[in-house]
C-alpha cells in the first residue's frame, strides 16, 4: 500500500515536471503541475484505501 502510493506520487511528480517544462505558458511553470499532480495522486491513493477498508 505505501510503496504503491509512493510510486504513483513520484510518477505524478515526474509527469507534472515534464508538462510544466514543455507547456508554453508564461511565466514558465505557472500551472505548478509538478505540485498539483502528486497531491491529487496521493489523495486518490488515500481515498482508495479508505473505501477499501470500509467495504471489509
Amino acid at each position: 500500500m505505501y510503496l504503491q502510493a509512493v510510486v504513483w506520487t513520484v510518477l505524478a511528480w515526474f509527469a507534472g515536471l515534464i508538462l510544466d517544462a514543455n507547456l508554453s505558458i508564461q511565466p514558465a511553470g505557472f500551472l505548478c503541475l509538478r505540485v498539483l499532480l502528486p497531491m491529487l495522486s496521493m489523495g486518490l491513493c488515500i481515498l482508495r484505501e479508505i473505501r477499501r477498508n470500509g467495504q471489509k
